[in-house]
């Protein structure tokens, strides 16, 4: 049931990912016609199109380590038994990176409150707009991302996560 949840989860951030790709190609595709069809470039395009370019990426970190998608160089893997490879990759997700994780998503977490406690605005932008948006989608990312190390460290090593009634 947990490790079933995790991976709704990720599934679910990932989706929302899908959407911050669209208001991205919009973004974009408004301020390349504003600029050169029209001579008047927009102020936000650039926060915009990086703000919804990081936090799509990050929203579909869990949801990429679920299916296996990211980029790894296995030469060495290869070489030795399945039941190794899985046994090392469980014991890296769960005891290194799921810890590692944990704590960089604690920290998303506290600059997020921070950014809207204090009211941050982006300083080097002429639109200044305000950053906890952008924090949370990173922070809820980096979670997730968390959760789904957890859950395949907890696949790849066979463990029991629910109880036999």
């Amino acid at each position: 049931m947990l490790i079933k949840t995790i991976d709704n989860v990720s599934k679910t951030a990932a989706s929302i990912s899908r959407y911050l790709f669209i208001i991205l190609i919009a973004a974009m595709l408004y301020e390349v016609v504003a600029r050169y069809v029209f001579n008047s470039s927009t102020i936000w395009a650039f926060d915009i199109s990086y703000m919804s370019a990081g936090a799509a990426f990050m929203l579909g970190m869990g949801w990429t380590l679920q299916v296996d998608g990211h980029v790894k160089i296995d030469i060495i893997m290869r070489l030795f038994p399945d039941s190794f490879q899985k046994n090392i990759l469980g014991t890296f997700y769960l005891f290194v990176l799921f810890p590692l994780f944990s704590v960089i998503s604690w920290h998303g977490w506290v600059k997020t409150l921070n950014a809207f406690n204090t009211g941050e605005v982006e300083t080097v932008s002429t639109w200044a707009p305000v950053m906890w948006p952008f924090y949370l989608a990173l922070a809820v990312g980096l979670t997730t991302l968390s959760l789904q190390l957890f859950a395949e460290g907890v696949r790849k090593l066979g463990l029991k996560t629910e109880r036999a009634d």
